[in-house]
C-alpha cells in the first residue's frame, strides 16, 4: 500500500543552518498492517507523516501510494487522495469546533461533490459504529477529548478510506480515553483497515504489529 524510496527531505533552520528532517527513509506498509512509529521531538515523525499524506513532497526519493507516486501528482489530487483514499486523525483534532458532529462528518462528502442526504446516512452508520450517535447534533466545543477523537476518527472513517494516518492521536487524552482509542484502532485494523500511528505513548506503540523508531531523520525497525 505504502513503499517510501530513500526519501531525503531538509528544512533550514536560519540561513546556513540545514535540518535533514528524513534522511534516507525507506520502508513499507502493507495492506492490514499497524505500523506504530516512535521517536523523540524533532525526530522527522511528523515530517514523515506528511510526505506520506501529500502535504510535503520528497527533496528526493519518492512516497508511493497504491502505485501513485504523489510527488509526481498533481496538487489537486493529492488533496483527491486525502480525501478519499486517507482518514487523517490529528492530535488537535482538526474539528470545527462551533458546528455540531454531524456537520463536521458532512465536510470529506461535500468536498467530494456528494450529496448532503448521502452524507448524513453514511455520518449516523459510523457514528452508530462506534457508539457515539448521541453525539449527532452537540457542537464540537462542549464535547470532552476522549468523544473529540472518536469524532474525528468518524470523520476519517466517512469515505471507507483503507489507510488510517494518525499523529500523535493520544496527545490530548488522559489514560482511559488512550485505552479506548487503542481498542478502537485494534478494531479497525482487525476488520481489514491499514493503521499507521505517529506517537509518545509507550502502550499505543506497542499496538503495533510493526514498530518503527525515528531518530534525526532516520527509521529503524524495532
Amino acid at each position: 500500500m505504502i513503499q517510501l524510496n530513500h526519501v531525503y527531505k531538509t528544512f533550514f533552520k536560519g540561513k546556513d543552518t540545514e535540518v535533514h528532517a528524513l534522511d534516507d527513509v525507506t520502508m513499507t506498509v502493507k495492506d492490514g498492517d499497524f505500523v506504530t512509529i516512535t521517536g523523540p521531538s524533532g525526530s522527522g515523525k511528523s515530517t514523515l507523516m506528511r510526505v506520506v499524506e501529500g502535504m510535503e513532497c520528497a527533496d528526493q526519493g519518492n512516497c508511493i501510494l497504491n502505485g501513485i507516486d504523489l510527488a509526481k501528482s498533481s496538487d489537486k489530487k493529492r488533496a483527491e487522495i486525502r480525501n478519499q483514499k486517507m482518514g487523517i486523525v490529528l492530535q488537535d483534532f482538526g474539528l470545527f469546533n462551533d458546528q455540531t458532529v454531524k456537520q463536521n462528518l458532512q465536510l470529506p462528502f461535500l468536498i467530494a461533490k456528494r450529496s448532503i442526504k448521502s452524507a448524513n446516512i453514511r455520518a449516523q452508520e459510523i457514528l452508530e459504529y462506534l457508539h457515539i450517535a448521541e453525539l449527532t447534533n452537540r457542537k464540537v466545543q462542549t464535547l470532552s477529548g476522549g468523544q473529540k477523537q472518536r469524532v474525528a476518527i468518524a470523520r476519517g472513517l466517512m469515505m471507507d478510506a483503507n489507510l488510517i494516518l494518525a499523529d500523535e492521536p493520544t496527545g490530548a487524552l488522559d489514560h482511559k480515553a488512550t485505552e479506548q482509542l487503542i481498542f478502537l484502532l485494534k478494531k479497525l485494523n482487525k476488520e481489514g483497515k491499514t493503521i499507521v500511528v505517529v506517537t509518545h505513548d509507550m502502550e499505543m506503540a506497542r499496538s503495533g504489529t510493526k514498530q518503527f523508531y525515528m531518530e534525526d531523520g532516520k527509521i529503524f525497525p524495532l
